[in-house]
C-alpha cells in the first residue's frame, strides 16, 4: 500500500486538491463557519494538504457563493477569509463512514454558532475514514493528526494562538484530535482544549497513551463515555464523563424506545452516536448536566450521595479531574438540569 503522503506529492491539483488511497479515495478539507453579530451566516471550506491550503469561502444569505483561494502561507488571505482574531477557535472532527454535511457535524457546528461567536471548523476527511474500510481509517487518524498540528501550527504563526483552539472529536475524530495534540507537543505547542466525544476503542484497544487520545494531549482532555464497546470504555482524559453510569445500552436506544420516540433515525449505533448529541445540548444549556463523583447514588446500597462536582459539556471546568458520572433522559432534551 503505497503511503499516503507519497501519493498526495505526485497528485495533480484542481481548486480542491484531492489524492489517491487504496482504499478508499482520501483528502482532507476544512469547513469554517463563523458567526458574525449584523452579519449573514459565513462559511469557508479549508482544504488542507501537506503542499497547500486552499479556502473557498461563501456567504450563505440567499444561496450566493463567493470563493477565494489561500496558499498555506499566505497571511492576508487567511485575515482576509473571516477568521476573527477575538473569537475562539473550534474545530470539529466527525466519526467513522460520516460526511462534513452529515447531521453529526451540522449539529454540532449548529450549536456552537447558536450559542456564542466562534471560528467553528468543520474538518472533512470523509475520504480518510469512508465506509467500510474501517482498518484504513484507523490507521489515517494518525496521518490527519499530522495534517491538523499543521494547519493549527500555521494559524499559531498567524495571530491564532494554539492555547485558544478547542478540538472536539467523535469517535475517529476525536482519536485523529489526540494525535494532532501529540503532535504539537512534540512541536512546543499546546492545544487549549481537546474534547473527546466517545472515542473509538477497536482499533485503539491495546495501545498506550501514544497511540490513543490521553491526558497531555492539550492543556484541558475531558473525555465523554456512552457505549463501552464502540468507544473506550476506561479513563483516558484529565477528567472522564459517564452518561448513565457508562450503560451499554443509552436510554433511548432499545429498538422499543426509538419507535417510540420518534427516534428511529439513530438505530445505527445509537448510544455511540449519542455523545454529539448529549455535547452539542450542553451548547444551549450549559449547567444541564450536573455530574457527580458518586456513580451509585440511586442504589438502595449507596455509599455516596449525588452531589454537582461539575457539569459534562462547554461548562466542563479546566480543573475537574477523574470520573464523573451523570444521567440523561431517553430522548431529547437529554438533560435532566439535576439528579
Amino acid at each position: 500500500m503505497e503511503d499516503v503522503e507519497s501519493v498526495e506529492l505526485n497528485a495533480k491539483y484542481s481548486v480542491f486538491p484531492t489524492f489517491s488511497f487504496h482504499p478508499p479515495f482520501s483528502s482532507v478539507s476544512f469547513n469554517t463557519f463563523t458567526r458574525r453579530t449584523n452579519l449573514p451566516l459565513s462559511t469557508s471550506a479549508v482544504h488542507i494538504s501537506s503542499a497547500y491550503i486552499t479556502m473557498a469561502a461563501a456567504w450563505v444569505m440567499s444561496n450566493p457563493t463567493i470563493f477565494q483561494v489561500i496558499p498555506s502561507n499566505d497571511v492576508a488571505g487567511l485575515r482576509a477569509s473571516g477568521f476573527n482574531l477575538n473569537n475562539p477557535t473550534v474545530i470539529y472532527l466527525m466519526g467513522f463512514s460520516e460526511s462534513s454535511s452529515g447531521i453529526s457535524t451540522s449539529t454540532v457546528r449548529n450549536a456552537f454558532l447558536s450559542a456564542d461567536d466562534y471560528n467553528f471548523i468543520a474538518v472533512d476527511w470523509s475520504r480518510l475514514i469512508a465506509f467500510p474500510w474501517y482498518i484504513t481509517a484507523v490507521r489515517n487518524t494518525r496521518y490527519m493528526g499530522r495534517q491538523l498540528a499543521n494547519f493549527i501550527q500555521f494559524l499559531n504563526e498567524n495571530g491564532f494562538p494554539a492555547s485558544s483552539v478547542h478540538i472536539v472529536g467523535f469517535s475517529l475524530g476525536a482519536e485523529a484530535a489526540g494525535f494532532a495534540g501529540k503532535q504539537l507537543r512534540s512541536r512546543g505547542l499546546l492545544v487549549g482544549r481537546i474534547t473527546g466525544l466517545d472515542p473509538a476503542y477497536p482499533g485503539y484497544s491495546f495501545t498506550n497513551n501514544d497511540g490513543h487520545l490521553a491526558k497531555g494531549d492539550a492543556a484541558f482532555v475531558d473525555v465523554l463515555h456512552t457505549n463501552p464497546v464502540l468507544g473506550f470504555p476506561t479513563p483516558i482524559g484529565d477528567v472522564d464523563f459517564y452518561a448513565n453510569a457508562g450503560s451499554f445500552i443509552q436510554p433511548g436506544c432499545w429498538i422499543d424506545e426509538l419507535f417510540k420516540n420518534s427516534e428511529f433515525a439513530y438505530i445505527y449505533g445509537c448510544s455511540h452516536v449519542r455523545a454529539w448529541r448529549l455535547y452539542a445540548e450542553s451548547l444551549s444549556n450549559p449547567y444541564g448536566f450536573p455530574a457527580t463523583r458518586c456513580r451509585d447514588w440511586t442504589s438502595a446500597s449507596r455509599r455516596c450521595r449525588f452531589q454537582t462536582d461539575g457539569y459534562m459539556g462547554i461548562a466542563a471546568s479546566a480543573t475537574l479531574t477523574g470520573k464523573m458520572y451523570f444521567h440523561t433522559n431517553s430522548k431529547p432534551p437529554f438533560a435532566k438540569n439535576g439528579p
